[in-house]
């Protein structure tokens, strides 16, 4: 396997692992970096300027917006033309707004709406012409050598010394979504991206999906905007500009008619060939066959989440960005709040060339690049984090064994993990799943795992951490929280990974956008899972992949935050049938999903999106 393909796969892998995981974007860079051992995995949505003419009539009583869409070409130019073909089965809105932020004039110009889906396309431009707009892809990987000693970046230090302007990046991202003027809730998933055009401008991209989103008649956006400063030494830190938010109304109306969606009577009779799948459902539900729906109230971890309940060595450093803090102990261990996330892990004093990898097997003369090393418990916690998705052959066939280990019981390792729910006011988690990391497991799983990444088909740059050398304070339980106790749910949104040893917690990946609150109803009876199975037929059939489903895998009923019925309420946890399934034509190691409303229905949101 090259490299490339290796990338690839990796990149699949994670796109489809972090595909609906709703973090601060910043931090969610970070996480992701750190984790792995490797620079930040972005998912980037590149858009191209088109500009079209706008025309608007009545047909049939209904609305049509009949030119060519901008986003759609914006899109569809820089993905593949079946994007930007589905783009123009939306509704459509030009914008043309223009609100100006640190010498940036930011103009938000067209807006599509399609299948529970935002895709917006805008354009900014330096307000006093001497200053420079850098691109998103320069900023990013400021600060590795190569890239802010490159070509393109001395090019534009040059201008900025010759022009005596300032080099200034810029951010725009929806941040909260209205619905026919109901409350302004979380936006959810959100991918970004910014080019820079010949004339200095930048073509800023956006697209956000999910539950915050349902059909309506008109939306309420409001946008995160925010300008950064750069030096040739990065970006100045004494930052004088507050991020600001934009709120737009629009009403988008249809493009173009699409084409009839498939059959019914196909549809039916491939949901119909599906059995044999497994089904999950919570003993409350086998009871009365309904679960009720709760009050989902945004979390603020930032706000509640204290350093002294993960390490308590003291801090050594401090960064506080507009939306996270980032804090390092002097024990070198590192923690990373936003608010609805947290981060943490152990790191060593040693430093590790970042390169080492690519040295060795490519670029002979790049040059060294030293981070941070992770502690031995992170190599374990990257162990456990490999048999629970199954996806390598090393990992099979591994499952937990003991609930004692020599310093520890599975009892205490829970009672650490709820205790810390409790202090961070998280509720509606069950376990899931649960791997026990004995010294033999530990020793026998590490030989296997690095024969594999460092001597066999794998490729990885982290340093390879020596397992033979682990001491029974290294064992631990890895432990998987979400929300009914559901195993491989979809919602990255909710859902929380721990590893704990005898010393405490020695790794955390929290994520949870909103928490559990009072009951608000109990729904008189839910969907079936073979209704839900047959939706999703139904579903993939009119995607603008148009998929088929090859098989069920598991139909699992979970809980998911969405928007309560009454626009006004904000969100609610609903219970929804989270389907895992193959779909034809798709590589058989991974498996796709959707989610779906379990009390009307309706698609929430699925991978094919």
């Amino acid at each position: 396997m090259t490299m490339n393909e290796e990338r690839e796969r990796v990149q699949k892998a994670v796109n489809h692992a972090l595909s609906h995981v709703q973090e601060d974007p910043w931090l969610t860079q970070r996480v992701l970096a750190k984790a792995k051992g490797e620079e930040p995995v972005k998912r980037k949505i590149i858009p191209a300027l088109v500009l079209g003419i706008v025309a608007m009539l009545a047909v049939m009583g209904t609305a049509y917006a009949l030119f060519s869409s901008q986003v759609a070409e914006f899109f569809g130019q820089h993905w593949n033309s079946v994007y930007r073909d589905w783009l123009q089965g939306g509704k459509v809105a030009r914008i043309g707004e223009t609100v100006t932020l640190g010498g940036v004039d930011f103009t938000l110009d067209e807006v599509v709406y399609r299948d529970c889906g935002i895709y917006g396309v805008g354009t900014a431009c330096a307000t006093d012409r001497k200053d420079i707009l850098l691109p998103m892809d320069l900023v990013d990987g400021w600060d590795i050598e190569e890239i802010a000693q490159g070509e393109e970046a001395q090019a534009f230090i040059r201008q900025a010394r010759e022009t005596g302007g300032k080099m200034l990046s810029i951010d725009c991202y929806p941040q909260r979504i209205g619905v026919d003027n109901g409350s302004m809730v979380n936006s959810g998933d959100v991918g970004v991206y910014n080019l820079r055009n010949e004339d200095g401008s930048i073509t800023f991209s956006f697209e956000t999906s999910g539950y915050a989103l349902e059909d309506g008649t008109t939306y309420q956006l409001e946008l995160s905007i925010d300008v950064d400063e750069w030096t040739e030494a990065g970006m100045v830190e004494d930052d004088k500009v507050e991020p600001q938010t934009w709120t737009v109304n629009f009403e988008p109306v249809i493009m173009q008619k699409t084409a009839e969606p498939e059959g019914s009577a196909q549809v039916l009779a491939e949901a119909m060939q599906q059995t044999g799948y497994e089904i999950l459902v919570p003993s409350e539900y086998q009871k009365t066959g309904t679960l009720p729906v709760y009050q989902a109230i945004e979390n603020d971890f930032v706000a509640t989440a204290q350093p002294e309940w993960f390490n308590q060595s003291g801090i050594a450093k401090k960064e506080r960005s507009k939306k996270s803090i980032s804090l390092t102990f002097n024990d070198h261990a590192e923690l990373s709040v936003s608010p609805e996330a947290i981060w943490y892990a152990e790191y060593t004093d040693e430093l590790f060339d970042y390169n080492w990898k690519e040295r060795e097997t490519y670029t002979p003369d790049i040059e060294p690049r030293m981070m941070p090393k992770q502690a031995l418990s992170q190599g374990i916690v990257h162990m456990a984090e490999q048999v629970h998705s199954g996806y390598e052959d090393f990992t099979k066939g591994i499952a937990f064994e003991h609930d004692r280990l020599t310093d520890l019981s599975l009892e205490d390792a829970r009672h650490t993990a709820e205790t810390l729910f409790e202090k961070l006011g998280i509720q509606g988690y069950e376990l899931a799943w649960v791997l026990d990391m004995s010294l033999d497991r530990i020793h026998i799983l590490g030989e296997a795992y690095n024969r594999f990444w460092f001597e066999g088909e794998g490729y990885s740059n982290a340093p390879r951490q020596d397992y033979s050398a682990a001491t029974a304070e290294e064992e631990g339980y890895f432990l998987y929280y979400s929300p009914l106790g559901v195993d491989r749910v979809s919602d990255g949104r909710h859902q929380i990974t721990l590893f704990i040893t005898s010393r405490g917690i020695v790794y955390a990946n929290i994520v949870s956008t909103y928490n559990q609150g009072e009951v608000v109803y109990a729904p008189y009876k839910l969907i079936s899972p073979e209704e839900a199975v047959t939706r999703l037929c139904t579903e993939i059939a009119q995607s603008r992949d148009g998929g088929k489903v090859l098989s069920i895998e598991r139909a699992a009923l979970t809980y998911v935050a969405v928007r309560a019925d009454n626009k006004q309420e904000g969100m609610v946890f609903t219970p929804v049938w989270q389907i895992l399934y193959k779909e034809t034509g798709a590589s058989e190691e991974y498996s796709s999903w959707a989610e779906f409303n379990a009390i009307n229905g309706t698609m929430i949101d699925a991978i094919f999106r």
